[in-house]
C-alpha cells in the first residue's frame, strides 16, 4: 500500500467529517458558521489523528509480531468493514450541531470521538504495513481539516438535499474496492 493508496483511504474516511459538517452548516446561521467551522475543522482534525496515533501504537507494542504474517489479511478486514460501515452510514441521519450546540465543547468531544474511531482501524492497518507514522498523520491533519471545511461550504440553511450522503456511499464503495485490492494484489 503506497502513499497514494493511504491518501485515498484518509479521503474516504474523512467523507464521515465532510457529512457532519454539511449537517451541521444546514442549521447554522452564517455568522456562527464561519468561526465554527473552523473549531470543528481544527477538532475534527486532532481527534482523528489522535485516534490513527493510538491505532497505530497498538499495533507496534501489542500486535507487531503476531499479524506481520497476514498484513494484507487485517488491512482488507479493516477497509471491508469501514466501507460496509459507510454504506449503512449514507442512508441514516449522521451528527450534527446547531447554533444552540455550537458552544458545547462536550458534543464536539462525544462527535469527533465517535468519528475518529475509524482512524483508529486505519492507523492499526496502516501500522501492519509497515508505513511511518509522521508523514501518514500529516496528510490525514490536511485532508481531515480540508474535507471539514469543504463540508461547511457545501451545506447551507436552503439546501433540502444532502449532497455528501452520496459522497459517502461512494466512499464506502472505493473502501471495498482497497480492501479487495489488499488481498488479489
Amino acid at each position: 500500500m503506497g502513499i497514494i493508496a493511504v491518501t485515498i483511504i484518509f479521503l474516504c474516511i474523512c467523507v464521515d467529517n465532510m457529512v457532519s459538517a454539511n449537517m451541521s452548516a444546514m442549521k447554522m446561521t452564517p455568522e456562527k458558521k464561519s468561526v465554527f467551522s473552523i473549531k470543528m475543522g481544527l477538532v475534527f482534525a486532532g481527534f482523528n489523528a489522535l485516534f490513527f496515533g493510538i491505532g497505530y501504537l497498538l499495533s507496534v507494542i501489542f500486535f507487531r509480531g503476531w499479524v506481520h504474517f497476514a498484513n494484507n489479511w487485517v488491512a482488507f478486514a479493516f477497509l471491508l468493514l469501514l466501507g460496509i460501515k459507510f454504506m449503512l452510514e449514507s442512508v441514516e441521519k449522521s451528527p450534527s450541531f446547531s447554533n444552540l450546540d455550537a458552544d458545547d465543547n462536550r458534543k464536539m468531544i462525544k462527535v469527533s470521538s465517535i468519528i475518529g474511531c475509524n482512524s483508529l482501524l486505519v492507523g492499526y492497518a496502516v501500522e501492519t504495513m509497515d508505513k511511518s507514522f509522521f508523514p501518514q498523520v500529516l496528510i490525514l491533519l490536511i485532508i481531515t481539516f480540508a474535507m471539514t471545511l469543504i463540508g461547511f461550504h457545501l451545506g447551507n440553511r436552503t439546501s433540502k438535499v444532502v449532497a455528501s450522503k452520496k459522497v459517502e456511499l461512494i466512499a464506502g464503495l472505493i473502501l471495498i474496492v482497497m480492501a479487495i485490492k489488499q488481498i488479489v494484489i
